[in-house]
């Protein structure tokens, strides 16, 4: 990862005042122990397993010069939310990682709803989502009373399990990673918040990685938090971006306070509102039969809409790398 290396290095001035002493010793601790090992990927019952090697930069230390990622805002202060999402990330890491063999799915079931007040409708979908090892989802939905069917192929990036099981499972680490990367939205912490929530809505993040996006929640300066409890009544820790180029505007992300799983997210604005409500997860053996005779079992990605079915191209992009050229959209000027 010498692009990340090099991007991030800060200068020794910059290092000492961004960093005290003992905050930057915490961090290199854990960029030498993360940066020590590799992680395993999603092991595969009945399969073979495949070993992934951790998307990390080493810290180097050699004539007294510090290769670190760059200390973003927010980094070493210390506050409720990051405190919380810390309690949160540490029982994330703890969990066992998913486990199924290929045939088998993981089936996610949700329901979204939202409204739109100014233009007066509303819509309430129902998810029955099956997730292969290697990301393609078979989607079973009913669209206000429609039935409608889709395969879709993996995703770009930390959308997509094996590139998100390499990611760094370092907070530190991994905000550095995906503040390099991340593109679109009003700022840097509106595009990583967006890119966490996009890498668990895809099922995609190991446990180590899901702990570490939490922990990076918590470097987050525009993550509030507060606990709660869901529709279902689940315990849980919901982070709230407010994003200051969007006045008027929350998105939030719903995780279980025992677990770091995923429970919920949705948004606010000044008209309306959005909420997708994950109901449960687990392992099955096969697609309901009535989604399998629709759709069919091979990877070939397509739509069942108003009855007429049509093909939905395999046009993965390349993955996200590091570059100098700008990554998100600056805040318009505040006006004068």
């Amino acid at each position: 990862m010498a692009d990340l290396i090099e991007r991030t290095r800060p200068t020794d001035a910059g290092l000492a005042v961004a960093w005290p002493d003992e905050q930057r010793h915490q961090v290199l601790d854990a960029v030498l122990a993360d940066a020590s090992h590799s992680t395993d990927g999603p092991r595969r019952r009945g399969g073979r397993s495949r070993r992934w090697v951790l998307a990390a930069a080493p810290a180097s230390l050699a004539a007294g010069t510090v290769a670190a990622p760059l200390a973003q805002p927010g980094w070493f202060t210390r506050t409720a939310a990051a405190d919380e999402l810390n309690r949160v990330a540490a029982s994330a890491k703890e969990q066992p990682a998913w486990e199924w063999a290929d045939g088998q799915f993981l089936r996610v079931r949700s329901v979204e709803t939202q409204e739109n007040r100014e233009e007066g409708w509303s819509q309430r979908v129902t998810y029955d989502d099956f997730h292969t090892t290697d990301g393609w989802t078979w989607s079973d939905r009913l669209v206000n009373g429609a039935v409608e069917r889709y395969i879709f192929p993996p995703g770009w990036g930390w959308h997509r399990p094996d590139y998100a099981t390499g990611m760094p499972t370092e907070p530190h680490l991994l905000d550095a990673f995906l503040r390099l990367r991340v593109q679109g939205s009003a700022s840097q912490n509106e595009a990583v918040f967006v890119a966490i929530g996009d890498m668990l809505r895809a099922e995609a993040a190991p446990p180590a990685v899901r702990a570490a996006a939490i922990g990076v929640l918590g470097l987050n300066p525009g993550v509030n938090v507060d606990r709660t409890t869901d529709a279902q009544g689940r315990d849980a820790v919901r982070a709230t971006l407010v994003e200051p180029a969007r006045p008027g505007e929350t998105q939030t992300l719903m995780l279980d306070s025992r677990t770091g799983v995923l429970l919920g997210y949705g948004a606010t604005w000044s008209d309306g509102w959005y909420e997708s409500r994950i109901v449960d997860r687990g392992i099955v053996d096969a697609l309901p039969t009535d989604v399998a005779a629709a759709l069919g079992t091979d990877k070939i990605g397509k739509a069942i809409e108003n009855g007429q079915t049509t093909l939905i191209d395999d046009e993965r992009g390349p993955d996200p790398v590091a570059g100098a050229e700008q990554t998100w959209t600056p805040a318009p000027e505040p006006s004068r």
